[in-house]
């Protein structure tokens, strides 16, 4: 088997499936709804433990509980620089260290090198931030786009749809990508 590219069995889905509605679901609940024994599931769990389809369970945390109200997705573009100093893999560590950094994602574009997703506790946070970016930093890296928003408009922050279907092996119907042709199932 390819560790890279485990194969999995139609169990292996379903228990992983399972795992992805609700994490904490105990492997004895998952073994009576398939007929299987506890034991079974702490072998397939531990399966996809090992091949690294499951790295860790992530709690989902509510922003705005935690003081976070602005989000701000950034769009930068390195300065030929900092490629010359640090290797790919020293400034994507150097990123994920970032203060206000939740997600970060390499692109291969001539405009950009990096998106950002950041969060702060209010708009003056993100302007000093910015603002910080622009002097300190300006010989470093160029801001190319910022889009900000409020953690109120988030819509969505779950892949289970697109992880589901990927298990499914669906196709995507045209007809679920657009907002005007959606109708629950």
């Amino acid at each position: 088997m390819n560790p890279d590219f485990p194969k999995l069995t139609e169990n292996d889905k379903v228990v992983l499936k399972k795992i992805l509605d609700s994490k904490r679901i105990p492997d004895s609940d998952i073994a009576k709804t398939m007929k299987l024994t506890p034991q079974a599931i702490f072998k397939i769990r531990n399966k996809l433990e090992h091949y690294g389809i499951i790295q860790g369970y992530m709690p989902i945390v509510d922003f705005k509980k935690i003081g976070i109200n602005v989000m701000m997705i950034l769009i930068i573009r390195l300065t030929s620089k900092i490629w010359r100093e640090f290797s790919d893999d020293q400034i994507s560590d150097r990123i994920s260290r970032t203060p206000y950094v939740i997600d970060a994602y390499r692109v291969a574009d001539e405009q950009a090198s990096h998106v950002l997703l950041l969060g702060f506790r209010d708009t003056h946070q993100k302007e000093q931030y910015i603002a910080q970016i622009q002097t300190k930093f300006a010989e470093e890296v160029q801001i190319k786009a910022a889009y900000t928003f409020s953690v109120d408009k988030i819509i969505s922050r779950n892949p289970l749809g697109l992880l589901h279907e990927i298990l499914d092996k669906k196709e995507f119907s045209p007809d679920d990508l657009f907002l005007n042709h959606y109708s629950e199932k």
